[in-house]
């Protein structure tokens, strides 16, 4: 299941494209992988300067255009129990602008996420939304194998073009997240994304 979830100035971005390190929680049976496309996770602030005239002042205006979000692709492994991946935080959060870097740690509040994960197993019946039954038979056989890919996209690069606005400078952040939900064993998954990074673009009049 696709969700788009906008957060006022959280932004994020991976140059271009990443992925995590294999994720295993605890004694549970459950590992995903995740991957991140970043491409179109970044605000355009455009400035306008019209000059002054005999009769009005210069005037000054501003066209903010909004990013498509980042796209986080979640995949089971072979032999992982299926997921359901129910939210997701900011952990570490760094913001650069022409003032300076600043660099937040906290422990964030959870935003609510939907989605399944199937089992890491492949059938004649599987779909996205069913994974294959633990036995299968000769005629149907349950082999491992790599989940289907779920996605998550999330308007995470909100609010940055009016911070360039307000700062009449590009801005740009950095930030790390951990998702969190239950296996189909019912045991807590967390999956970790690292150094995730968005852009505030001015264009435009100086």
């Amino acid at each position: 299941m696709k969700k788009l979830l906008a957060i006022p100035m959280l932004a994020l971005l991976l140059a271009a494209c990443g992925s995590a390190p294999p994720q295993v929680s605890g004694g549970s049976r459950a590992s995903v992988g995740v991957s991140v496309d970043d491409t179109k996770s970044s605000e355009v602030a455009t400035k306008t300067v019209t000059p002054a005239t005999d009769t009005t002042p210069a005037k000054t205006s501003w066209v903010v255009t909004k990013g498509g979000g980042v796209t986080f692709t979640f995949m089971t492994r072979p032999g992982s129990d299926a997921v359901y991946l129910t939210g997701y935080r900011v952990v570490k959060d760094v913001l650069t602008t022409a003032g300076g870097t600043t660099s937040t740690t906290t422990e964030g509040q959870v935003n609510k996420a939907d989605l399944y994960l199937t089992s890491g197993y492949t059938c004649a019946s599987r779909t996205a939304a069913l994974s294959c039954p633990y036995f299968g038979s000769d005629a149907a056989p349950t082999t491992p194998a790599n989940g289907v890919p779920g996605q998550l996209a999330i308007g995470l690069e909100g609010g940055l073009g009016d911070l360039v606005v307000a700062t009449n400078a590009s801005v740009s952040r950095v930030t790390d997240l951990e998702f969190y939900g239950t296996s189909s064993n019912g045991q807590p998954v967390t999956v970790a994304v690292n150094g995730v990074v968005s852009f505030g673009s001015k264009q435009g009049d100086n």
